[in-house]
This record gives C-alpha cells, structure tokens and sequence, in this order.
C-alpha cells in the first residue's frame, strides 16, 4: 500500500508539471511538518522580500535539538503557491523541494508556511522561498522570490 501511494504521489506531480521533483514523504527526507515548524519558539528571519503578491521568507530555528529552515508568506493574495526549496550541493539549483515544501494555492491573508528541513553549516546547503503560481521558483520572476540564504 505505502508503494502504491508514492507511485500515486509520484504520478499526480508530474502530471502538475513537477518533473524532476522529488515526491517522497517530507519526514523520509529529514523534514518536519508545519506544525512542527509553527511550534519552533523564536524562529529568525534570515531573508525576507516584499511580493505584489505577499511578504515572503525564508526563517531558520531549532526544533528537538536540530535546526531547520522553511519559508513562510505573510498577506499573500489567494490562489498563489509558496514554495521553499533547497540546494544540497552548492550549486543553487533545487535538490529537494517537492509537493511537500509547497502550500499550493493560497487563501488570501494569515501567515502560512511550508515544511522545514535541516539547515548545514556547509555554503553548499542553502534555502530560497517563492510565491508564484507555478510549481518552483525557477518559474517565476525574481521578484516573486528570495535570494537563497
């Protein structure tokens, strides 16, 4: 059954355009969830960039001893996508955002966020968030997204 429903998760985002997308569970890649990451107590803001489309950012904060980063809109305009992708390898391309690291299709107003995933010490490890009605941030324009941190 567990296969069956990651083939189907698999088959469901290339179908919404998201080749080349990892989609296994968030916790099996070393994610937590947005309930963990909303219970993370002084998380920091480490980039931020006003959107016509909402204030997006990428925070970091620790969470059982590790810490994570995630990205999160305040005020977005409904019917957008915030995504919040990772570089693994230094080169600043996505290695592991998937459906996820992704709040698609926003309601308007609150603050939402996405998955966390563990932060590195390394310059190769880095994060970038993006609010855009597309599947990941390369999609959009730079100024529906954040520098990666």
């Amino acid at each position: 059954m567990r296969k069956r429903m990651f083939g189907a998760l698999a088959t469901a985002a290339a179908f919404a355009g998201i080749v080349g997308v990892t989609a296994t569970p968030a916790a099996a890649a070393g994610w937590i969830t947005p309930d963990q990451v909303h219970s993370i107590k002084n998380p920091v803001t480490a980039v931020a960039k006003e959107t016509p489309a909402g204030s997006i950012q990428v925070r970091h904060g620790s969470y059982g001893g590790v810490q994570y980063g995630w990205g999160r809109v305040v005020n977005p305009k409904a019917g957008y996508n915030l995504i919040f992708e990772v570089d693994l390898n230094g080169d600043r391309k996505v290695d592991a955002s998937d459906t996820w690291a992704a709040v698609w299709n926003l309601s308007a107003g609150g603050i939402k966020w996405t998955h966390g995933y563990p932060t590195s010490s390394s310059s190769t490890r880095a994060f970038r968030a993006c609010i855009t009605r597309h599947s990941s941030c390369a999609e959009t324009n730079a100024e529906h997204r954040t520098a990666w941190w």
